[in-house]
């Protein structure tokens, strides 16, 4: 009775140990292994020993093992009560707003003033012609959470742009 009692809580031990998150693809592919980390619409993904960078258009779901998990509560710390509307704003963002080679220009042209120029700005997606043309998510274009996340989007990879140039800027004065 000792030695089946020592066995079951073997089995069960290791289970707890061998199982983690869950990821489901969108082409129903599924695997299990663990979240790292959750950035920039990728999820960091280790299975089998390997790392995996996914990006999140790909995902159908995510079943965290752990709710207490660091990653998890971070990442439902970041994007509110609804993941999907502020991965769909950043998305739009992303792929959508702005003319980031302009931006390059404004910061070659003004540095810092064309960076705090941008972050006092106010980018929608109505503001942003080829995100009103090309998103398929016009019906969240009023939605506050939406809106917070592909603001925070755009804002950022229009500074980077513009840290971009006027760091060439100063490559290229240093240069001369």
């Amino acid at each position: 009775m000792r030695r089946i009692s020592l066995l079951l809580a073997a089995i069960l031990l290791s289970l707890a140990v061998f199982a983690g998150d869950i990821l489901t693809l969108n082409n129903e592919m599924v695997f299990e292994g663990k979240v790292i980390k959750i950035r920039n619409c990728e999820v960091v993904f280790k299975a089998d020993g390997n790392k995996y960078i996914v990006p999140a258009a790909d995902i159908f779901s995510i079943e965290f093992e752990d709710t207490q998990d660091k990653v998890y509560t971070d990442y439902m710390q970041m994007v509110g009560e609804n993941p999907e509307k502020c991965l769909k704003g950043r998305l739009d963002a992303e792929n959508y707003h702005g003319k980031k080679g302009g931006h390059f220009i404004l910061g070659v042209l003004f540095g810092p003033f064309a960076m705090i120029g941008t972050a006092l700005a106010n980018p929608t997606p109505e503001k942003g012609r080829r995100t009103y043309l090309y998103s398929k998510n016009r019906e969240q274009f009023t939605d506050l959470e939406y809106l917070s996340c592909y603001r925070k989007k755009a804002r950022g990879q229009l500074i980077g742009m513009e840290a971009l140039g006027w760091g060439a800027w100063i490559l290229f004065v240093l240069l001369i």
